[in-house]
């Protein structure tokens, strides 16, 4: 044991600047509900600045130290928090982005500031300014400077959770996350609180780097991964409990020094104690309950713009002009040839990326790690094992799937910030530990080989056969955009809720993009290994996948454009550019752009409206009328010719004692209530009487701790909300949860075609033949019952609160669903669109047999339409009969009047008795 206290000691020491970085991080995201993915680059910006005034300068330590962390600290905490204040208005991918972007472009200003200030980076180490001496406890010899970290650490620690529990101004910071306007109603100013928690968390984090830089020297990128392991500190203490953080940090700290000590004779093993704090963050991110990973705001509306996509003709003729001018460029670049090669290579890669950030909505950090493992397995197939070229090409990209594959895990049940981070955990991973092994680049740093193929041994026809992968990739990522894949891709990017409760099982979707995605990486990776001739780890940096998606998210167009775009800005452009650091200062630009993006638009770039319009006419395509110009249907029955839909056969829903707890509450209570098919059933209650959470029992989106769910008597209770749906249980929601970068008519047929999709990964990827034609007849059908076909092009994000609702319900008449619950489906509505509502509702019934359960606080639409009405108070059923009984019913009057509680006290006991 005494062996391990040196080693403890020195892991206590990190793992305090680790527990302190974390601390900052944890406040910052608690009060603001924006995760600061630049946080490490904070503690950079203050540890250079430290250096500058202490060695360049000559200013004493001390105060050089106070003005980096006392002043400096404070100002870029008001700078991030007015810059968190505008990213919050903007969706998670985009706040996600948007740091990064920040973080990306701070390492371009400190390379570019730091570039003449030593002719390498040994000259940039940074000497102890603490006292180096050591004190004896024990055996153990323990330095000034190390005892002087940790007490730092603890005491700010432990100042910080006291001021957090007890001063006002801490309890105001735990409030103004979850309610800023309430805390604003209570007296205290939410933007104040707020700043006040951003301009701590800084100063935590300039302390981390002034702490830190003794250690590690002055190294931009190093000084930002390496604060980044505060991440995995976070994780463990949930992201919002300060003890544990700082308890994490610790563990983390110490668990990497003591394993230094035994690695020594494991070969395989070298990479584990940098490694280790990202172990740490992926494993935590996996077994942490999903509940504790909420997002700490709800997130706004995805962008209400969605890629323009030119029309048919239109894309093919482009394709076809810019294919032929990539064929002429080895005759008019010259020696630039080999920039055109990486520039035509690296659209496959930006394909791979748009496909989950473009299309799904998810953030991934890690692309680089999978081309790594295919340029690792083209190098092995061609090398040892002889396999042709093309073969290997092919076979590298499926070796990338599985590492897909163990990304897609953590996306199953993460996504925004906590995938983004999970992602960047395992990248990083990767480039610690894995790229160390023999069986990624061989056994020393010369890395290994892979021989291109004879037919392609030249630069020029390498670059032939790279354009030619490159069109295939590209034609591969088109067909997926625009099957169905492709459009399962966009519902789940709007709103995954509404996906699964259509029937398409999105832990499937996620799983296949991923696999995509990582299948076309690898084979980025691939082609560029045949193009050096030879890899090593430093081929592939983490960090550049943090540049390749500040990138993306700037390039405009659909597939492949996007991609191409990207490719020219990134490679090729840069290889033009005769300027010294011309990288750092598009780091700088790029992140800048990405920042700006995020915070002035809140939307996505697009292609200009004249560009558009021009393409549309060449194609052919009418311009879609605005929302002003559209004249919506009335609600009415369907004409008379309509297709029939099938009439279904069974029970429908049934609920049986029923119980619901979030916690030690009861928010349902052996509710029982009866859905058939063929009949309009009512469910009514004053607010919070747990209708909305009966729904959400019913589709699985809560889980039941007593009592059955059931569709036409099979036992749904183990079901998830897709499966259930599948089964003939479709529903519309309290606020209504549209698609909203697909337009109208998309946003219902894809209602249909979700549930044909279903849990099949086959089934996802491509319709069965006949079912476009089930798919357009049930949509036009449903949009003429609810009265919206003259809304079909528009947008949906564009759409009023009633029209809205109005498509809603169309989405769940397209679909398969013998039975629907209606949430509140009137509101918005006006009193002679509500009656045209109710015929509706009463059509649907009479004509399809569908069973319909509506909850509705229009108490005339209810006593109008429903046969059997169900009567909620306090999260039991008081009452229930047929509108006239209930309209009697003295137990009914006292929920909705508020007279005295006996009559429903009585009722209760002889319901007992």
């Amino acid at each position: 044991m005494e062996d391990l206290l040196p080693f403890i000691v020195i892991g206590l020491t990190a793992g305090s600047i680790y527990g302190l970085a974390g601390v900052g991080l944890v406040l910052t995201y608690k009060t603001s509900g924006v995760f600061n993915f630049a946080y490490g680059a904070i503690a950079a910006v203050a540890a250079f600045v430290f250096y500058d005034l202490w060695q360049r300068e000559g200013m004493d330590w001390r105060i050089a130290a106070a003005i980096s962390i006392l002043v400096l600290g404070p100002l870029m905490g008001i700078l991030l928090e007015l810059l968190t204040r505008m990213l919050s208005r903007v969706s998670t991918e985009y706040q996600v982005v948007g740091m990064v972007g920040l973080a990306l472009g701070i390492s371009g200003a400190l390379t570019l500031w730091s570039s003449g200030w030593a002719d390498s980076v040994s000259s940039l180490l940074v000497p102890d300014y603490l006292s180096t001496e050591t004190f004896t406890v024990g055996t153990v010899n323990i330095g000034y400077n190390q005892a002087t970290t940790m007490g730092i650490a603890l005491v700010s620690t432990i100042a910080l959770y006291l001021y957090f529990r007890f001063a006002r101004a801490g309890v105001a910071m735990r409030a103004v996350v979850d309610d800023p306007d309430l805390v604003n109603i209570m007296g205290t100013n939410p933007i104040t609180v707020r700043r006040f928690a951003w301009i701590i968390g800084t100063v935590f984090a300039a302390m981390s780097g002034v702490l830190l830089v003794p250690t590690i020297g002055l190294n931009s990128l190093l000084l930002i991964l390496l604060v980044v392991q505060a991440f995995g500190a976070a994780a463990v203490g949930y992201f919002s409990n300060l003890p544990l953080t700082y308890l994490g940090g610790l563990a983390i700290g110490v668990a990497a020094s003591v394993s230094t000590k035994y690695i020594g004779t494991i070969t395989w093993l070298g990479g584990l104690p940098a490694s280790l704090p990202f172990i740490v963050l992926f494993v935590a991110l996996l077994v942490t309950p999903k509940r504790l990973l909420a997002l700490r705001r709800a997130a706004p509306a995805p962008p209400p713009r969605t890629a323009y996509r030119a029309p048919t003709r239109v894309s093919i003729g482009i394709g076809v002009i810019v294919i032929g001018g990539l064929l002429l460029v080895p005759s008019l670049v010259g020696r630039n040839l080999s920039f055109w090669t990486i520039g035509v290579m690296t659209v496959i890669l930006f394909l791979s990326l748009g496909l989950l950030v473009k299309e799904s909505g998810q953030v991934s950090l890690c692309q680089y790690a999978f081309a790594a493992v295919g340029a690792a397995a083209v190098c092995h197939l061609v090398s040892d094992h002889g396999v042709p070229f093309l073969l290997a090409v092919l076979l590298a990209g499926f070796v990338a799937i599985p590492v897909g594959l163990a990304v897609a895990l953590p996306a199953i049940r993460l996504s925004g910030v906590f995938l983004a981070l999970a992602t960047l955990g395992f990248g990083i991973l990767l480039e610690k530990m894995l790229y160390l092994q023999d069986i990624m680049f061989g056994p020393t740093s010369d890395g290994i080989h892979a021989v291109r193929p004879s037919f392609a041994s030249t630069d020029e026809d390498y670059y032939y056969l790279v354009v030619a992968i490159t069109v295939l990739c590209s034609i591969l990522v088109v067909a997926v955009v625009r099957g169905r894949l492709g459009r399962l891709l966009r519902g789940l990017r709007d709103s995954p809720l509404a996906l699964d409760t259509e029937g398409a099982t999105t832990n499937v979707t996620r799983i296949l993009v991923f696999c995509i995605s990582s299948f076309l990486a690898g084979i980025y990776g691939a082609l560029y290994a045949g193009f050096l001739g030879s890899v090593n780890g430093a081929s592939f940096p983490a960090f550049n996948s943090l540049t390749i998606i500040a990138v993306v998210v700037l390039a405009v167009g659909g597939a492949p454009w996007y991609a191409l775009v990207a490719a020219g800005v990134f490679s090729i452009l840069p290889s033009y550019i005769d300027i010294e650091n011309i990288q750092a200062y598009l780091q700088i630009a790029f992140g800048a752009a990405v920042v700006t993006v995020g915070v002035l638009s809140s939307r996505p770039p697009s292609v200009p409206r004249w560009l558009r319009t021009a393409m549309d006419r060449l194609g052919g395509r009418t311009a879609q009328p605005t929302v002003s110009e559209s004249t919506a249907e009335p609600v009415g029955p369907a004409a008379a010719g309509t297709p029939a839909h099938t009439p279904p056969v069974g029970s429908g829903l049934e609920l049986r004692d029923v119980t619901v707890r979030f916690g030690g509450l009861v928010a349902v209570s052996g509710l029982s209530v009866e859905a058939p098919v063929g009949r309009i059933t009512g469910l009514i209650g004053p607010n919070g009487a747990g209708k909305t959470t009966t729904f959400n029992a019913a589709c699985g989106l809560v889980k039941t701790q007593e009592g059955t769910v059931s569709v036409h008597g099979t036992n749904l209770n183990r079901s998830s909300s897709a499966s259930r749906a599948r089964r003939g249980l479709g529903r519309t929601f309290q606020r209504a949860e549209l698609w909203n970068s697909l337009s109208v008519q998309e946003n219902v047929a894809l209602g249909r075609e979700a549930g044909l999709a279903g849990r099949g990964m086959f089934s996802q990827l491509i319709a069965a033949p006949g079912q476009r034609r089930t798919i357009h007849d049930a949509a036009a059908e449903a949009m003429e019952l609810a009265g919206v076909t003259a809304l079909a092009d528009q947008q949906a994000a564009l759409l009023t609160s009633g029209e809205r609702r109005l498509v809603e319900l169309a989405r769940a008449l397209a679909g398969a669903f013998d039975v629907i619950l209606l949430d509140e489906p009137s509101s918005g509505l006006d009193q002679t669109e509500t009656q045209r509502f109710g015929a509706v509702l009463q059509h649907v019934v009479t004509t399809r047999g569908t069973g319909l359960l509506l909850v509705e606080h229009d108490m005339a639409l209810v006593m109008e339409v429903c046969e059997y009405i169900y009567v909620m108070d306090f999260g039991r059923v008081i009452f229930s009969g047929t509108p006239a009984e209930v309209r009697e019913s003295e137990i009914v009057q006292a929920a909705y009047l508020g007279t005295e509680s006996d009559v429903i006290a009585e009722h209760e006991v002889e319901a007992v008795t």
